[in-house]
């Protein structure tokens, strides 16, 4: 069946584009964080209907379109509980009010989230906390069947919160089991981890810290280890690598990528370190995110860099080019720390500090796009900060950042040109009418078009119109196009597949509008 575009009706959509201006920007991740726990960003209330929590998402999702995001990073298991439907673990309290109860009426949010997102052109990134199991213990109202009670042997206590067990593999197993589980049922296009892997210190006085207790873990599978520290720090390497290979393994075009802490190791540390002075990952939560990178177990990494760009001993743009330098071919994030300005102090209380982060992480050729933490600062716009973001940065179209390990590049188009009373209708086979894997096929279409006979012309933010896909094409045909002279338009459609990977622009269709039209 004939997928057909309309290219008259797009016609009075182009003036506007052809106004904008654009930076050098054609592919850039532009990425939200939207936390639950605790509500931190999701939902604004408890005890929500179902139509509440939806339209609560919905105009979250507007905002963040609005601010020129194209990308959600969405907290949906934040304590061994679920913002969707699991036959493993309980509905989150934080999501209805109580664990384990469901949405009322019933729906099921993520996929909900998923679909709202998609139909925006923004990726939606499922954001899990692995280990993490009972936030607060002291608070917390943990139902009957979940995880930390019916298998209690899996789990040690820290700080005032319960955690899953790193050093044994039937943990492991299981977290890959209900990450699994994810990717299997919902269209997501990343699944994200943020810095929290072994906890954070917690002080024990006299510049001590508490100790983890598992030690019989460690006794029961050293896996040839002698020192704890290198264990644990095994333990999660083996995890990061295990969840890489099972999405893989499922749906080869689904990201993977981390949000570690903003230092490594400090300089003092290691000689391969940043010039820093902060806690370090490597160190306190036996996260190695350089062994992730260089193993390729991880498609993106997105430091949080949480700091301001005269920050004292952590320089902004001196840590951005630490991670520019360890990248190991994989894509770079920015994780900014934009909430710091709903209470500016230390070097915030600039209005353009944020975009003048960006524009720092513009410098580098391996840092790709920001990740802004968090969603209620955009809601908030303190120092009218997403207004000057827009302006300055995110003014622009742009596609996301390719990631050549993942492409399957899509088929090329052959094009068909009819003209039909005053409108031309523009046809081709979806993917040359191959019936390809999933992680190959076309999802969607860009069109491109420049005033002129411009056949050579080269597609790009400047020249964009609009994305389309099989779900909008019919939108076209219903429209009509007003004549308005005799001047000459160059056409070209761009195919792009899961993984943003496009074909080769197809041939130009060069066509004129007046009182006689043409096709050349």
């Amino acid at each position: 069946m004939k997928n057909l575009l309309t290219i008259a009706a797009v016609f009075l959509m182009l003036n506007v584009a052809a106004q904008t201006q654009y930076p050098d920007t054609t592919r850039e991740f532009r990425g939200v964080w939207v936390a639950t726990t605790k509500m931190i960003d999701y939902p604004k209330a408890r005890n929500m209907t179902a139509q509440q929590l939806q339209k609560n998402y919905t105009d979250l999702l507007a905002v963040w379109k609005a601010a020129g995001y194209n990308a959600v990073i969405f907290q949906v298991r934040p304590a061994a509980d679920a913002f969707y439907k699991s036959d493993y673990e309980p509905w989150s309290e934080w999501l209805t009010g109580k664990q384990g109860r469901a949405p009322s009426p019933y729906y099921d949010p993520l996929e909900f989230m998923v679909e709202k997102t998609h139909a925006q052109n923004m990726e939606f990134h499922a954001w899990f906390n692995p280990f993490r199991a009972v936030a607060t213990i002291q608070y917390a109202d943990v139902c009957a069947s979940h995880i930390s009670k019916t298998k209690p042997e899996w789990f040690f206590t820290y700080g005032g919160s319960k955690y899953f067990n790193p050093g044994l593999p039937e943990v492991r197993d299981y977290l890959v089991k209900i990450i699994v589980d994810v990717v299997k049922r919902y269209d997501i296009d990343g699944v994200h981890f943020d810095d929290y892997f072994y906890p954070y210190p917690v002080s024990a006085g006299n510049g001590k810290f508490e100790e983890i207790p598992d030690g019989a873990a460690f006794r029961q599978y050293p896996n040839g280890f002698s020192d704890i520290k290198d264990w644990r720090r095994n333990n999660v390497n083996i995890f990061v690598e295990q969840v890489n290979k099972a999405i893989k393994a499922v749906k080869p075009w689904v990201q993977f990528g981390i949000g570690p802490a903003g230092v490594w190791r400090n300089k003092q540390q290691d000689p391969d370190g940043s010039d820093t002075k902060s806690l370090s990952g490597y160190d306190y939560l036996y996260a190695d995110v350089l062994a992730w990178l260089k193993g390729g177990w991880i498609d993106y990494a997105a430091p949080q860099i949480y700091w301001n760009i005269n920050h004292k001993t952590n320089k902004f743009e001196s840590v951005v080019q630490w991670w520019n330098n360890h990248s190991y071919g994989r894509n770079i994030y920015i994780g900014i720390g934009a909430y710091n300005q709903e209470k500016p102090a230390d070097g915030w209380g600039d209005p353009n500090e944020v975009a003048n982060q960006i524009k720092i992480c513009r410098k580098f050729p391996n840092v790709q796009g920001v990740v802004v933490y968090r969603s209620t600062t955009l809601v908030q716009n303190p120092l009218k900060m997403v207004d000057v973001v827009k302006k300055q940065c995110f003014n622009n179209y742009c596609m996301m950042p390719k990631m050549p390990w993942l492409d399957n590049r899509p088929q090329n188009i052959d094009l068909e040109v009819i003209k039909r009373q005053n409108e031309f209708l523009v046809m081709w086979n979806k993917d040359n009418g191959k019936k390809l894997p999933e992680a190959e096929a076309t999802v969607f279409y860009s069109v491109f078009r420049v005033k002129g006979k411009h056949p050579d012309f080269v597609p790009s933010s400047e020249n964009f119109v609009k994305n389309i896909s099989e779900s909008n094409l019919k939108l076209f045909r219903k429209k009509r196009f007003v004549l308005f002279g005799g001047n000459f338009y160059t056409y070209k459609i761009v195919a792009y597949n899961r993984n943003h990977a496009e074909s080769q622009p197809s041939e130009p269709i060069i066509i004129k509008y007046g009182k006689k039209d043409a096709v050349e």
